[in-house]
Order: C-alpha cells, then sequence, then structure tokens
C-alpha cells in the first residue's frame, strides 16, 4: 500500500483516521494507541504477510532485551541485542551479495539464498538498534505499556522508509492525551504536508521518473549515451529521488501530525548545501543523525586526532553506502561521500575563516555538480552501466540524439521550485514543535507562509484534486527499496 495509491487516499487513511478519534473519545486513549498499533500492522502486512513474523518477533525479543537492560550499564546484553539486530539485516539483506562475493573470490559454486527483501528492515532496524543504545545511555527508558513500544517501531507513516524516528521523541508523545484535543488543527495542518509531499512525488517526481529511466536503461543495456542524454538524465534522476524522498517524508510528518503526533524533519533544503559537509545536514537528517550518533562518535569521532577522524568519517560512509543496498555502486557512492567529506574537513582547517562561506556561490555550485555526478553511481544498475552515464556526461560518446519529448524542460522547473521555494519545514514553521526544527537546523522564515485561511484552503484544495487524479498511475517510492 504506497501513499499515492487510490486504496490508501480514499479507504485506509481516512479509515484510520475516523476509527482513532471515535474509539479515543469513546474507550479512551490508549485504546486509540492501540487500534493505531492494529492499524499500522494491517498497513505493513498488506504488503507481504510472510513478514509480519518478522516484525513482530524483532519488537518482541528488542523489548524484552530493553527491560533487561540497567539504564548505564548495557554490558553484553546491549551487545547482544546491536548483534541480533545487525544479523537479521545481514540475512535478509545481504546474504546473496555476501555469497556473490565469496564466490566471485574463490570461484565456489555456492547457491545464493535468495531471501526476499522484508519491506522496511533497514529503517526498523536502525530504529531498534538508537532504541537499545539510548536505554543503556538513560537517555530515554522502555514503555511499561508493550503497546506503546510496537506503535513506535510499527507507526504506519515512517515504517516504511523513516525518518527515523528515536524512542525519546515519540514516546513522550504517545503519552499526551492533549495531543488529541484539537481535532481541526491537527487535521487542517497534517492534510496541509501531506499534500505538499503527495504532489513533491505524483506531480513531480513520478513525471521525471521517466528522462531518468531513459538514459539509464540504455546505459545498463550497453547502449552509448550521447552527453544530452546522460545529462538529461543525470538531472532528472538528481530531481526525481528528491522530490520522491522528501515528498514521502513530508507525507509522513502530514499523516502523523492527523493523530496528533510529529516526528522528525529529514530534508532542510539540501541542494543549497554550500559543502558536501552542508549537504549531509541537510540530506536524510535522521539517517546522518544516526550515522553520527550510533558509528561515528562510537568509533571514536574526532576524539584521537586528525588522521584517526578523517579515517572515522570514511568508514562511516563507506557503511552509509552499503546501508542504502548490496552492491559494490553503492559502496562507491558512500566513499565519494567520504572523500568529499575528508576534503572539506581539510578545507575548514586550512581555511579556518570559512572558505565556503566567502565563495558561496561557487561553493554551491561545485557541491551540486558533486552531488549530480555521485548520484549516477546510486542509480547505475553496474559499474559499467556507470561507466557509459559519465562517459555520456564527459562528452566522450558525442552529443548524440536529443532526447524525445525534451526533460530540460521539466528539469528546468524542478530546479526553479527547488532553488526558489521554501523547503516544507519553512512553510509550516510556525506549525512545528521548536525542538523539532532546531534538530533539524531549520531557520525561521523570512515571512509567515502557512496560515489557516481560505486562500491556502483553495489552493490545497486544488493540488490534493491535482495529485488524485495522477494518482490512479503511480509508482513505488524510491527508498521502498532500501
Amino acid at each position: 500500500m504506497v501513499f499515492s495509491t487510490p486504496v490508501f487516499l480514499f479507504a485506509f487513511l481516512p479509515l484510520t483516521v475516523l476509527a482513532f478519534y471515535l474509539v479515543n473519545r469513546r474507550f479512551g486513549h490508549e485504546a486509540g494507541l492501540g487500534l493505531l498499533l492494529i492499524a499500522s500492522l494491517i498497513f505493513y502486512g498488506w504488503w507481504d504477510v510472510r513478514f509480519m513474523p518478522l516484525i513482530l518477533g524483532s519488537m518482541l525479543v528488542n523489548y524484552l532485551i530493553a527491560r533487561a537492560i540497567k539504564p548505564g550499564q548495557g554490558g553484553w546484553l546491549l551487545a547482544f541485542g546491536v548483534t541480533v539486530n545487525l544479523a537479521a539485516l545481514g540475512v535478509f539483506k545481504y546474504a546473496d551479495f555476501f555469497v556473490r562475493n565469496l564466490n566471485g573470490l574463490t570461484g565456489l559454486e555456492l547457491a545464493e539464498p535468495g531471501l526476499p527483501l522484508p519491506l522496511a528492515i533497514s529503517f526498523f532496524t536502525f530504529q531498534q538498534i538508537a532504541f537499545l543504545v539510548d536505554t543503556a545511555r538513560r537517555i530515554t527508558a522502555p514503555d511499561t505499556r508493550p503497546h506503546r513500544y510496537g506503535l513506535f517501531v510499527a507507526f504506519f507513516p515512517q515504517l516504511i522508509a523513516g525518518p527515523i524516528v528515536h524512542h525519546r521523541i515519540i514516546s513522550p508523545q504517545f503519552a499526551e492525551k492533549k495531543r488529541q484535543s484539537d481535532l481541526m488543527a491537527n487535521l487542517g495542518i497534517g492534510l496541509s504536508i501531506f499534500a505538499v509531499g503527495l504532489a513533491k512525488k505524483v506531480l513531480l517526481a513520478d513525471n521525471l521518473a521517466p528522462y531518468a529511466n531513459s538514459a539509464f536503461d540504455s546505459a545498463a543495456a550497453g547502449e552509448p549515451v550521447g552527453f544530452l542524454l546522460a545529462w538529461s538524465g543525470a538531472l532528472a534522476y538528481t530531481l526525481q529521488i528528491y522530490f520522491d524522498f522528501s515528498g514521502y517524508s513530508d507525507m509522513a510528518l502530514g499523516i502523523a501530525r492527523m493523530f496528533g503526533f510529529q516526528l522528525p524533519i529529514n530534508f532542510n533544503a539540501p541542494y543549497k548545501a554550500r559543502s558536501i559537509t552542508d549537504f549531509w545536514r541537510r540530506w536524510h537528517i535522521t539517517l546522518s543523525q544516526f550515522l553520527r550518533d550510533y558509528l561515528y562518535i562510537s568509533l571514536g569521532g574526532n576524539r584521537a586526532g586528525q588522521v584517526r577522524t578523517l579515517i572515522n568519517l570514511m568508514i562511516v560512509m563507506l557503511l552509509g553506502g552499503l546501508w542504502h543496498g548490496a552492491a559494490w555502486t553503492f559502496v562507491v557512492w558512500g566513499g565519494l561521500h567520504g572523500a568529499a567529506l575528508i576534503w572539506c574537513r581539510m578545507l575548514d582547517r586550512w581555511f579556518p575563516n570559512g572558505l565556503f562561506g566567502r565563495f558561496w556561490i561557487g561553493s554551491a555550485a561545485c557541491t551540486f555538480l558533486f552531488v549530480i555526478i555521485t548520484w549516477v553511481f546510486f542509480r547505475a544498475a553496474s559499474f559499467d552501466a556507470a561507466a557509459i552515464m559519465l562517459q555520456g556526461m564527459a562528452g566522450l560518446n558525442g552529443l548524440g540524439a536529443h532526447p524525445p519529448n525534451s526533460p530540460f524542460l521539466a528539469v528546468a522547473i524542478g530546479l526553479a521550485l527547488i532553488w526558489s521555494l521554501p523547503e516544507t519545514a519553512q512553510v509550516f514553521y510556525r506549525q512545528i514543535e521548536p525542538e523539532i526544527l532546531k534538530t533539524a537546523g531549520v531557520n525561521p522564515p523570512r515571512k509567515e507562509r502557512w496560515k489557516p485561511n481560505a486562500r491556502w484552503g483553495w489552493g490545497l484544495a486544488l493540488l490534493l484534486f491535482a495529485c488524485m487524479i495522477s494518482s490512479w498511475s503511480y509508482s513505488e517510492f524510491i527508498y521502498y527499496n532500501f
């Protein structure tokens, strides 16, 4: 069940919202949370009921381990819990990758397990690892009511593709009964944020996808890709993945708000970044924070000297790349970003007065160009396909035929929207809790944006109408594959 499908828009979401508020008022707050957990499990099982034992077992094991951990004394229980989570992720996501590479190195012909990839396993695994570590660090404590913990893991707005939500952020919200008291505000703000995210997905990302697919499919087939097709495909994918993933994140925030809850912000104008360091503070913010807090710091962070700091940065980005997918192209993508982070760290050391701030236009242009080029490895089906695309972008395959149905107008519109309009969090700045805005580094807008008035109401209604017409033909979100 995809957020942009008719079954979700016209059946699951409205029925769940209606049932939640009715149960909440008739039977109480905890009953409402219990219903929301059941709805979330139905949402997850809709994809493939075979994966239900995995997520339920993961929730049970992690909850019991957390209850057994003594605050401040994780010890072997914490190590055991983290190992169990990583083992499950490794078996289902990386077993084929491991066997394939072992066969290539040794000449063996071991059969690949061929296990299906459970939906959302990367997200709910990282989320629960963070929970165990935070429990051991006395940052959070296990819920005394198991259904609240289950909802923390399975809450359907963010279950499939994030944002990665910390227990210490959402659990206190589950305990606040007053969050459901202002029904009209919850629905008005939530539906408005949802509409913006839905528009990003169905009106922008899905319409850019064919242009990206045309170029990358040709490269995957081994066909030479000319300069025009290569750049149109690379730019189209750069915009597609942004509108697709940020659209999902906006929809997750909007849906959660319909129930009275606020999730972390995952995007803050990443393509306006002035360096790769700045980019990773703005792109997939919750993943960046997870890698920083639970991997980079655990490796020693910047406490063991300059060389060790740079090594830690590279390790984190290599593993971050591998997290996105079981392929060496993802590892190379992560490694390139790791090298760029190291370069930025060195420039900051050589120019302590701030090189990126003084030459921000050139820095922003170079950063965006680097991001476009590295997305090629992220999207390409193989290194050969990536090489063909990069050769085309460098002009080595000639100018090539002009792509049919020229994508450059669509790309120009996408770039204009990204660079001229504020991020969603700025539009709804006054409707988001200050701590969430601060964590994501969102600055106040120059002027007040969203208001509960007729103009915004009619505008968003028309936007929703256009989206719903387009939603009859849909595609899955890109990050569903990770």
